[in-house]
């Protein structure tokens, strides 16, 4: 009862970070960068968001458990992106990635390739058929053209690609759209 008087004297924030202390002395690290959450009252919390819902932020603390914070009481998120990998640092080089991946039927490698907004469309096609048929329809599509870059022009974060699509003895040029994501060039799908 004594250590009970004593932790009511205590500030809040010391009593969360206590309790956490003593809940979870030995977490391991986390394999992945983690997000910095600092609530309201400055105490911050190292852990990965996985989702928000009914106004609560659901994190995976490092040891594995998962709590849930009310958004009302976090001020900001600090997020670690990735560093930016040289395969995708150009249009050209992301487009030839693509085309590399959709030749072997490297179906992830494709779908990385777009940007984070178009890798929902393609994953929900992929898993409304299935992976290898998807592979197959990307070999055969691919398989059958020719394709020259043109030129490419940029314009605030986007980039413009003409390029050249030849089939038997016809061809025809057409534009695609690249976006820069976390100092990344990634595939628009066109519409």
């Amino acid at each position: 009862m004594r250590n009970a008087v004593a932790v009511g004297l205590l500030p809040p924030r010391f009593v969360l970070v206590l309790a956490l202390g003593l809940l979870f002395p030995l977490a391991p690290r986390a394999a992945r960068a983690d997000e910095v959450i600092q609530l309201t009252d400055k105490t911050r919390i190292v852990g990965q968001l996985l989702h928000y819902y009914d106004g609560k932020v659901t994190v995976k603390l490092p040891n594995g458990t998962k709590l849930k914070l009310p958004k009302a009481k976090i001020w900001r998120i600090r997020f670690k992106l990735p560093k930016p990998r040289a395969a995708l640092s150009t249009p050209k080089k992301t487009f030839r990635r693509l085309r590399k991946a959709a030749l072997r039927g490297d179906v992830a490698t494709y779908v990385d390739c777009h940007s984070t907004y178009y890798q929902m469309f393609l994953n929900h096609q992929i898993a409304a058929s299935s992976a290898r048929k998807f592979a197959r329809r990307l070999k055969k599509e691919w398989g059958q053209v020719q394709l020259k870059v043109l030129r490419t022009s940029y314009k605030k974060g986007m980039a413009t690609m003409r390029v050249r699509r030849s089939k038997g003895g016809r061809s025809q040029d057409g534009e695609l759209l690249f976006v820069k994501e976390n100092k990344e060039w990634k595939m628009v799908l066109p519409l």
